[in-house]
């Protein structure tokens, strides 16, 4: 008996034995193959810049008083586009109040040269608003119902807006006294 079992581990052995040898030629043939392969260098995503400035160093364009019908005065504010995406300005208000923004008769030109303290110099390309403050208040209030055709496609691009007022001369008698302010907003996206 002791013999059998002797020959039963042998036959085993020589089995295991077998399949390691068999394992070790498949693998050999396998990876004596020859082979390639190429790759690029390390992908990368990074998102564009919308930036908008302008030149009035945070102070009103308008501090106006003792106004009274037919008093005129225009201002002017520079903007520089900063972004690195074209994209499209509009000017709009988000606040407009005071008795007597109805009589307040704005113009909103667009254009080149002049800058936040003078506007000397001043080239108009176009008229962007003309009417009352109050209605310029109510009608243009984002960017959707904003003016304006400054399409600057890159940073470094400037545009010039004159604002110009005069109370009207059908101002009544019930006005003096009133006030009127507005917020003007400009706003750019890609």
């Amino acid at each position: 008996m002791q013999g059998g079992a002797m020959s039963m581990v042998a036959a085993a052995v020589t089995v295991a034995g077998g399949i390691a040898v068999s394992s070790g030629v498949m693998w050999q043939a396998s990876s004596a193959a020859f082979t390639a392969s190429t790759s690029n260098a390390a992908d990368t995503w990074t998102a564009g810049t919308v930036a908008l400035g302008d030149d009035d160093t945070g102070s009103a364009m308008f501090a106006a008083t003792n106004l009274r019908p037919g008093s005129t005065g225009a201002k002017c504010i520079k903007l520089t586009y900063n972004g690195s995406l074209s994209g499209n300005v509009r000017l709009y208000s988000s606040a407009v109040s005071g008795a007597l923004a109805p009589y307040v008769d704005l113009v909103v030109e667009e254009g080149t040269g002049g800058d936040f303290g003078s506007c000397t110099g001043f080239t108009p390309a176009g008229t962007d608003f003309s009417g009352t403050l109050s209605t310029f208040g109510t009608t243009k209030t984002d960017f959707t119902s904003g003016v304006g055709t400054f399409a600057p496609t890159g940073a470094g691009q400037a545009r010039t807006y004159r604002f110009t007022y005069t109370v009207n001369a059908l101002t009544p008698d019930a006005a003096q006294g009133a006030t009127a302010s507005a917020t003007f907003n400009w706003q750019a996206a890609s």
